[in-house]
């Protein structure tokens, strides 16, 4: 039994080897040599093989089968246990265990990343772990916090979960409220959220902090099936204006980063695309910076890598050539100057905390962040107001 369980979720349409082999539609070579795609580099660190199981796992992205090859099959999830799912839960994800699960149309609507969630805590459960640290990109990241609270309502709610969440993004559709607030049982959660990418459909979710990382004696009343769990606890909003003598949650840290979706998770092309042609030293430096802090963190909450860091630079030093070689990440979002008289601001990334997500339910990422550092050339607009509750820091 390890004290830790480690379970890694990958992104939409990534595969369990997504960067360490190459398949159609993603070249292995579009990511940083020394980072990989995150989650599953993490995975490969700490097992020493892509296919262990323990002391962690990968889940597969939604949309997508289990491996670059074979292509069109996946393995069955983990579903009925040791978790006490139920029938709602289990007739809404049982269509997605085994199988050909390649889809664009579950790409596009994400209904499969219940399943994976699930899948996930089942798997971290069955572990007998005395802790969980789950780190995800995407609706992987989102997938996280689902799990936990699957943990939380349906299995062992003493067991601490600790989440790394890399640009979680819940694409369209309803925005579950298990998707807007971290359950009690998650003691820390990391958050980064990527500056520049401003795509349709890719807003950023930063979920509420529980009642203990606020200092507050609310305690959960959970909803009656699994998509309502935490529908009647969504707790103080960390994008809202600063409230007058509020401390700063704790365990509950917040990250803005320069690059696009991708880039944040390891893409290193110059555009966040998939041309292995265009992958760029400068866009590289984003993805080694952020699997420096996923490292760092995931060391700090019990798990162990069985080798060493594959990114020599140290973290200031990647920061600091980051913010002085940054005309890629500026190009990514609509250039250095950007406009915000255009209706929309549609050069600013938008981001949300609120359950049932309507369109115009959604905060602008500069409105809650706060002011760049001088010395950070992050791209602002004019249109800039104050900040929200909680601190953030820029990388």
């Amino acid at each position: 039994m390890s004290a830790v369980f480690t379970v890694c979720f990958c992104g939409t349409s990534c595969t369990r080897d997504e960067g360490e082999a190459t398949r159609s539609g993603s070249d292995k070579a579009i990511y940083s040599a020394e980072a990989g795609y995150i989650p599953v580099r993490i995975h490969k660190e700490i097992s020493g093989s892509l296919h262990a199981t323990s002391p962690s796992v990968t889940v597969r992205g939604v949309g997508e089968n289990d491996w670059a090859a074979p292509r069109d099959a996946s393995e069955p999830l983990v579903l009925t246990g040791p978790l006490r799912v139920p029938s709602d839960l289990l007739g809404d994800t049982q269509k997605y265990s085994g199988g050909d699960q390649r889809s664009t149309l579950s790409q596009v609507s994400g209904w499969d990343a219940a399943a994976l969630a699930l899948h996930g805590a089942n798997l971290a459960a069955r572990s007998g772990a005395q802790s969980y640290n789950f780190i995800g990109h995407s609706r992987g990241a989102v997938e996280c916090v689902m799990a936990a609270w699957f943990l939380y309502a349906y299995g062992p709610k003493d067991v601490p979960v600790r989440i790394l969440a890399i640009d979680p993004v819940p694409g369209p559709g309803n925005w579950y409220g298990i998707l807007t607030q971290l359950p009690p049982n998650v003691v820390e959660y990391v958050g980064v959220t990527a500056w520049d990418h401003l795509d349709t459909g890719f807003n950023g979710v930063v979920p509420r902090p529980n009642a203990k990382m606020a200092g507050s004696t609310a305690t959960p009343t959970l909803g009656g099936s699994w998509s309502a769990l935490a529908d009647n606890y969504q707790l103080a909003d960390p994008l809202a204006a600063p409230k007058n003598g509020a401390a700063q949650p704790a365990g509950y840290r917040l990250y803005a980063c320069r690059g696009r979706h991708g880039t944040v998770a390891g893409n290193a092309t110059s555009d966040g695309q998939y041309d292995p042609a265009k992958v760029s030293a400068s866009a590289a430096r984003v993805g080694q910076l952020v699997y420096r802090l996923a490292r760092s963190y995931l060391t700090s909450w019990g798990t162990a890598f069985l080798v060493k860091s594959a990114v020599d630079a140290g973290a200031l030093l990647l920061r600091q050539e980051i913010n002085l070689d940054h005309a890629q990440f500026d190009t990514m979002g609509g250039g250095p100057l950007r406009d915000s008289v255009k209706p929309g601001r549609p050069y600013v990334r938008q981001v949300s905390s609120i359950s049932g997500r309507l369109p115009w339910n959604t905060y602008y990422l500069e409105d809650v962040v706060g002011d760049p550092p001088y010395r950070q050339p992050y791209p602002v607009t004019a249109a800039r107001t104050g900040a929200g509750w909680v601190n953030w820091t820029f990388l």
